[in-house]
């Protein structure tokens, strides 16, 4: 039988406990979770690439969670999806917004890549309000709950915020 693969793309930056909520929901479901970071050149990122996908590892690690991988790519989903042969992609939502704008990314990926399916996955209400915008909003305020962040993340916000306050 032929291992189902599920994508879940996104910038991550940076990554959340709502990202890793979601990764242990579709990891659940699917033999493996490919963790994709899309990059977007119209984005001004606070972690590099690199980091970031050392942060999402790390972070795996730390969950225990196997089955777990990272990879990078830019350009568009589908294109990425086709060239790897994959069709199953997860998307976390959290309110009804996130579902309308997943459901209009959904369809127009399939437009260039019919066979692509998207699975959405509601976050765990601890997680709904948290977004890495968000995150990075209460780090440059100075203050973040530590359950906003796996502990990789978390040390990595240190560094870049040196009077961060964890509470």
């Amino acid at each position: 039988m032929a291992q189902r693969i599920v994508v879940y793309q996104g910038t991550f930056d940076p990554f959340t406990c709502g990202h890793l909520d979601i990764v242990r929901q579709a990891r659940s479901l699917f033999d493996e979770v490919l963790v994709l970071l899309l990059v977007n050149s119209a984005k001004q990122p606070l972690f590099t690439l690199s980091e970031r996908m050392q942060l999402i590892a790390a972070s795996m690690q730390e969950a225990g969670l196997e089955g777990v991988r990272v990879d990078a790519f830019e350009g568009l989903l589908a294109d990425y999806m086709r060239q790897h042969g994959l069709v199953h992609c997860v998307r976390g939502v959290r309110n009804g917004r996130d579902t309308d704008f997943e459901l209009e990314n959904h369809r127009l990926s399939r437009v260039f890549y019919p066979e692509l399916q998207t699975w959405l996955l509601p976050c765990n209400p601890l997680f709904q309000d948290i977004s890495s915008s968000a995150l990075k909003a209460a780090c440059a305020a100075g203050r973040l709950p530590a359950n906003w962040a796996p502990a990789a993340v978390v040390q990595a916000l240190r560094k870049k915020y040196p009077s961060l306050h964890i509470f």
